[in-house]
């Protein structure tokens, strides 16, 4: 997400000059064609003055206008200028971009993160490992203005180096307060809240590493940590996966258990149906030795009587 305000006061102050330049366009066009109609009309110089009149009340009209606009561009330049007001912009934009990303319970604004200071960070992020990763927002609007209307590369050049201390001592700042042993991260974010700022910080040479080696500062632009916060993002969609896997493992090991009972329980019924099975083919053997046993008795028996 890219921030255009910082081209905000060029529209504006452009715009103002096109219509200025317009309006008096067409009232030399309107003058032109008076005079070239004044030599056929003989009411023309009356005609002129007219248009002339016309053309002076237009004029103090157009300078009235540009009277008011004059303190709505003081306004906005004194907005975009550097002070508390540029700052909640930039609040404004790293909250944006925060909602948009991360689940509502992984982040909160305006966190006291050290309770010894009454010091609050813009953001506090939560990672998968539960430490907070603090975030500090940055806009810088007053310096990126500076450098472009430095009138030579020398001068540019003396500028970055002045912004390259401006942004060391920030980060030193924010490290201090908000980085705690065992409770955030052992590093800070410094949002700065504009790619075209953030175009200026690449240019200094070896800016960020030491930011990063000297403070534990990682300078993030909108478009960085919008893809920082999603590596976030995706550590807590890990975790609830591991957390869904543990319940899915913990469910297959009761069925397991309860399935060895109910094989174990099916093989006793076998065991049990198996030997019911012996004992009535045992039966049934004696029933058949019985049933011969009585088979020869019978015929015993009709010989007995047929020698009668």
């Amino acid at each position: 997400m890219t921030f255009y305000t910082n081209n905000m006061t060029n529209y504006l102050i452009i715009f103002g000059f096109a219509l200025t330049i317009g309006i008096f366009g067409m009232l030399f066009y309107i003058l032109i064609t008076l005079k070239n109609s004044q030599t056929s009309e003989k009411d023309g110089s009356e005609l002129l003055e007219n248009k002339l009149a016309e053309v002076s009340s237009d004029l103090n009209k157009i300078e009235n206008d540009l009277s008011e606009f004059k303190p709505s561009m003081n306004e906005l330049n004194r907005f975009l200028g550097g002070n508390t007001s540029t700052g909640k912009l930039g609040e404004w934009n790293l909250e944006s971009i925060v909602r948009d990303v991360l689940p509502a319970n992984t982040y909160e604004f305006q966190a006291q993160i050290n309770p010894e200071t009454t010091e609050k960070a813009d953001c506090a992020v939560t990672n998968s490992e539960g430490l907070i990763i603090p975030i500090d927002s940055k806009f810088y609007q007053g310096q990126y203005q500076n450098y472009h209307e430095a009138g030579s590369k020398t001068d540019r050049n003396k500028f970055l180096q002045s912004f390259k201390r401006t942004i060391l001592k920030d980060a030193e700042s924010i490290s201090k307060k908000y980085i705690l042993r065992n409770s955030t991260s052992n590093y800070v974010v410094l949002y700065i809240a504009s790619e075209k700022i953030i175009d200026l910080v690449t240019q200094i040479d070896d800016l960020r590493q030491e930011c990063l080696s000297n403070h534990n500062t990682l300078i993030l632009g909108p478009n960085a940590l919008a893809g920082f916060l999603d590596t976030v993002r995706l550590g807590h969609y890990a975790i609830k996966m591991n957390e869904n896997a543990k319940k899915v493992a913990n469910t297959v090991r009761v069925l397991r258990a309860e399935f060895k009972k109910f094989d174990k329980t099916t093989d006793d019924a076998v065991i049990n149906l198996n030997s019911a099975i012996n004992k009535v083919e045992a039966i049934q053997t004696r029933v058949n030795v019985l049933g011969k046993e009585l088979k020869k008795a019978d015929e015993s028996f009709d010989e007995n009587e047929e020698e009668e």
